[in-house]
């Protein structure tokens, strides 16, 4: 259980440094719409976003929500999209078996666990949190905001 609550604390620790990360390049000063700053080259047209498979087989009604939370969550991002059967998919987001839940002195308590994979199924990174039961949207961004970086991390790593 010690090395669970490990990689959940690095888990976080990872997501809020790219939440900074990224807060940190929305900042710096950008050119006017259509123009490329003096010495470096304008950047390539956008080829469509990426297409994220979701592989959730479980008959509970709770992770059956979660997922369908992930699905509107991929759809709002703006920086992914949800595959359709028969297209590739850059990232697999793997949803393994039933939501666990527990009990709390604030109420019933789900833990979500989304594993990201490659589309060759290669482990790529993995979201483990926690939010209430009846409001599963924080687990929902936490998994989406994993798979971005563990997209950004595949794409500049070559893999």
């Amino acid at each position: 259980m010690t090395s669970l609550r490990r990689l959940a604390v690095l888990t976080s620790l990872i997501g809020l440094s790219s939440l900074s990360l990224a807060a940190g390049a929305a900042t710096q000063g950008s050119p006017a719409p259509g123009q490329t700053p003096p010495g470096r080259a304008a950047p390539p047209a956008p080829q469509g976003l990426p297409k994220v498979c979701l592989d959730a087989q479980s008959g509970d009604l709770l992770t059956r929500e979660f997922v369908g939370r992930l699905r509107r969550t991929i759809a709002a991002s703006g920086d992914l999209s949800l595959a359709s059967g028969s297209d590739p998919c850059n990232l697999r987001l793997h949803v393994p078996g039933n939501l666990l839940r527990f009990e709390t002195a604030g109420g019933v308590m789900v833990s979500t666990v989304v594993i990201v994979t490659s589309q060759s199924g290669r482990y790529l990174s993995a979201s483990i949190t926690a939010c209430r039961a009846s409001d599963l949207e924080p687990c929902a961004v936490r998994a989406v905001a994993v798979a971005k970086l563990a997209l950004l991390l595949a794409s500049n790593d070559g893999a």
